[in-house]
């Protein structure tokens, strides 16, 4: 889910809540250039750039199930949609997240195409690309690095957003409302769940969001995360998608996972 953007916003407003700070933890430096990693994709350290430090020591791979719900102009009714992509991660923290999409093939038709983010913290780079290729030209890759030295926090943003007693802080318009919601088993692990309100008062009118997210301690991941409909219109349409984690496998996933394919051409970007 290329690190998700609706989870990301929900994470970052809990975060936020908390006033939770990015205390430098330690300094990780990437293995010297190689055919693989050449120095020409890394730009020059500097003491200033750090970053979230990755999930280790947790592998998996998993079905990732989203669903939205949305109003059909043709009806008038509010239908919902799910798809299920890939998502896994290694023990060194490497992490591949797909998102699933219709495009146009060159044809004259449309193809579901996958696209495909990996995060390897181990060389500092990401790369980017869609399965299967359906742009004119060769098959694409785009890789980002960061410095080959970095510095890394130790904050880790689902689990900070955990709360043992319901927690209300206000800014501005908005008020944010965290609620423990305890413990469930999910699969064959243990989830620890909040309830996220958001409301927004704005000309005069208010505007209420209610997000339930699930996370495991022990696999290191947001599990399950599900707005609330408004129980006054529980047909409306989902603000943010839903998603949840399922058919997950606790083992080392294979490592070809978190490389461009050997057919694809892999271009440095910014």
């Amino acid at each position: 889910m290329a690190r998700f953007l609706g989870c990301l916003f929900v994470c970052a407003a809990a975060l936020a809540c908390h006033g939770q700070t990015s205390a430098i933890a330690s300094t990780d430096i990437a293995p010297a250039p190689s055919m693989r990693f050449p120095s020409n994709w890394y730009p020059v350290d500097s003491e200033v750039t750090y970053t979230a430090a990755p999930q280790t020591h947790a592998p998996y791979a998993a079905t990732l199930v989203t669903s939205m719900r949305y109003l059909d102009p043709a009806t008038g009714k509010v239908k919902i949609t799910s798809r299920s992509t890939l998502q896994a991660r290694d023990s060194a923290g490497r992490r591949r997240d797909e998102t699933e999409s219709p495009l146009p093939d060159g044809h004259g038709g449309v193809t579901m195409v996958h696209e495909v983010s990996v995060s390897d913290p181990v060389s500092h780079c990401s790369f980017r690309w869609m399965e299967p290729w359906v742009a004119p030209g060769k098959p694409t890759s785009v890789v980002t690095c960061m410095p080959r030295t970095l510095h890394y926090n130790s904050q880790d943003l689902y689990a900070d957003m955990l709360v043992s007693e319901t927690k209300e802080v206000y800014s501005g318009d908005r008020v944010d409302r965290l609620e423990p919601l305890g413990k469930r088993v999910l699969g064959d692990l243990v989830a620890v769940g909040i309830r996220h309100t958001t409301t927004n008062s704005q000309s005069g009118q208010t505007l209420k969001s209610v997000t339930e997210l699930w996370y495991s301690p022990e696999l290191k991941e947001l599990l399950e995360m599900k707005e609330i409909p408004d129980p006054t219109s529980a047909a409306a349409p989902s603000q943010t998608p839903d998603f949840e984690l399922t058919q997950i496998e606790r083992k080392e996933p294979d490592p070809a996972l978190f490389y461009p394919p050997a057919e694809y051409v892999i271009a440095p970007g910014r």
